[in-house]
């Protein structure tokens, strides 16, 4: 009998376990339905929102005043002596002949840095081989000739 009693124990801690547990993703699952329908009502905003916005564009293109093709032909021809005065004034050429001068002038900065690094290691080098020189000059000639 008391075998039974634990084996119903452990079978009611099974079941308490198993209930736990389908608790925690019915939770779960409560929690992802909330979301979906949070991302549902701000998807309906969206639409709404764009709708709100097409209509309105909508009744702006339908009060469109027609085009006066005097001025528009006016626009086109200001258009086209701002495009000449370009071409004839050669802007393009003179844009590309500065940016050709500015890569020059890059490349001769980058030359002199790397001339003044070198200048300086050897600056260094020398300095080095000052350091190592005797501050006088021990080789004494003798004052007597034999």
């Amino acid at each position: 009998m008391l075998q039974q009693l634990e084996d119903a124990e452990k079978e009611l801690k099974r079941k308490q376990e198993s209930a736990d547990q389908d608790m925690m993703m019915a939770g779960m699952a409560s929690q992802a339905a909330q979301e979906a329908e949070d991302n549902a009502r701000k998807a309906k905003n969206s639409v709404n929102s764009l709708l709100s916005t097409i209509n309105d564009l909508l009744e702006k293109l339908g009060s469109v005043e027609p085009v006066d093709s005097s001025k528009l032909n006016d626009i086109e021809d200001t258009l086209n002596a701002a495009k000449k005065q370009m071409r004839d004034n050669d802007l393009d050429q003179k844009v590309s002949d500065l940016e050709k001068a500015a890569e020059k002038q890059a490349s001769a900065i980058s030359e002199y840095n790397r001339d003044i690094s070198t200048i300086r290691k050897d600056i260094a080098n020398l300095e080095d081989i000052k350091k190592t020189l005797p501050t006088g000059c021990f080789n004494t000639p003798s004052i007597e000739k034999p």
